[in-house]
Formats: structure tokens, sequence, C-alpha cells
């Protein structure tokens, strides 16, 4: 039990390391290992640890929020979630966690493919739709977004993912607690792994130094691919 508690902090703190580098991919350390070791804390417990984290990075870049597209991912983002919840009631876990993931990667792989991709209101409410229902589905919003501003700098990336993230992770769980899915023990893993969490956030300035907007776009396509096989081939397991 002890040894579950200190590899869940480790990876809760990498992944904050890599979200607060490149937007997002805190879930992708952080929710596989909790489906292996704590699999009744998804997806309540990342949501959880991802309400503080979001809300700092919001806070340390908030000059670069793109702040129509928060708007438009915000709306979207809403009509997602509520499409997530009803499917977390109707659909087993394990066959929402194939498709979520599926298309995650496919996403991320043709966006190799395609250099020049344009921000619009379309596909910001596109990716706004897609990031309510991974959110509440599987615990990881952050893919479709990052895809949505893999072409931008990663200020304005990190900080409007991020707002967008503190918003959207609030209606996930409000939508979660109306369906039953909240526990009080929730609540306390995510006290227990909150020091994690912070160290890597703190740490992830050290990081960003090293990013720019030749190796940004890169990374996020790489984290986005590998978090949607990482979601398929764990998910059945949570």
């Amino acid at each position: 039990m002890v040894l579950a508690a200190i590899l869940t902090l480790v990876a809760v703190a990498v992944g904050a390391v890599i979200q607060g580098s490149i937007g997002f991919g805190y879930a992708f350390v952080a929710v596989p290992t909790m489906a292996l070791l704590y699999p009744g804390a998804l997806p309540a417990t990342p949501l959880l640890l991802a309400l503080p984290l979001t809300a700092l990075m919001s806070a340390r870049e908030w000059r670069s929020i793109d702040v129509t597209g928060f708007f438009l991912i915000t709306v979207a983002r809403a009509v997602g979630t509520a499409a997530g919840v009803g499917l977390v009631v109707l659909i087993p876990t394990s066959f929402l966690s194939v498709f979520v993931g599926l298309l995650i990667t496919a996403v991320a792989l043709l966006s190799f493919f395609n250099p020049n991709f344009e921000v619009s209101n379309k596909t910001r409410l596109a990716g706004g739709i897609a990031s309510g229902i991974t959110s509440t589905t599987a615990a990881i919003g952050g893919p479709p977004l990052a895809l949505i501003y893999q072409d931008r700098s990663g200020a304005e990336l990190r900080s409007t993912l991020s707002v967008s993230f503190v918003v959207g992770i609030v209606m996930s769980l409000v939508g979660l607690a109306l369906a039953g899915r909240v526990q009080g023990w929730h609540f306390l893993l995510a006290l227990q792994l909150l020091p994690g969490l912070l160290v890597g956030l703190w740490a992830s300035r050290w990081v960003i130094k090293y990013l720019d907007e030749r190796w940004l776009r890169p990374a996020v396509l790489t984290f986005a691919a590998l978090a949607g096989l990482m979601v398929v081939f764990l998910g059945p397991q949570g």
C-alpha cells in the first residue's frame, strides 16, 4: 500500500512537470498509474488534482490567454461534458476507453502529416466538445484542445488550455457527482498526492526554458498520440 502511494505520488509529480511544460500531459502519466494501482479513483481523483494544477498554470501565464478561444471552448465543453456523463452511465468503461483512445491517436497521427493547421472558431468548438467528452469519460481532456492549439506559441497554448481546463474540470466533477461517481475517499487521495503535483509544477519552469516553437509542436503531437494509446490499452483495466 505504501509502495502504491509512493509510485502514484511520483507519477503525479512527473505528470505535473509535463503539463506545466507543454500545456497538457499530466493525465498521460497519472491516469494510467491510478488505473493500475487505484482503479476506483478514476476519473474523480485525477480531476480533483487537475483543478489546482490548471488554476495555478492559468495564473502563471494569464497575459497570453486566447480569450475568444476560451469562451468558445467553454461553451462547447459544456455540451461535451453532458454527453460524456451520459456515455459513462450508459456504456461500459472498457468500450469508451477504446473509442476515446483510438480517436485521440488518429487525430494526432493525422496532424503529423498536416503541418499547416489553422485555428478557427469551428475547430475551437469541435475541440471543446471532444475535450468535454474525453475528460468526463477517461479523465484525459487535454489532447483534443492541445491539438487545436498545436501551432500557437507555448505561452498561448499553456494558458488557454489551462483556463479552459479549470472550467471544464469543474463541470466534469459536478456532472460526475450528480451521477454518484465522486466519493469522499477520492478527495482524501487527492490531498495525499497534492504535494507531488506542486513540486512537479514548480520544476516545470526549468523545462519551459528549453522548449521553443520548433520543439513544442512535436512534443504536443507525440504526447497526444501516446495518451490515446495508453487509454486504449489501460482503459479496460480501469
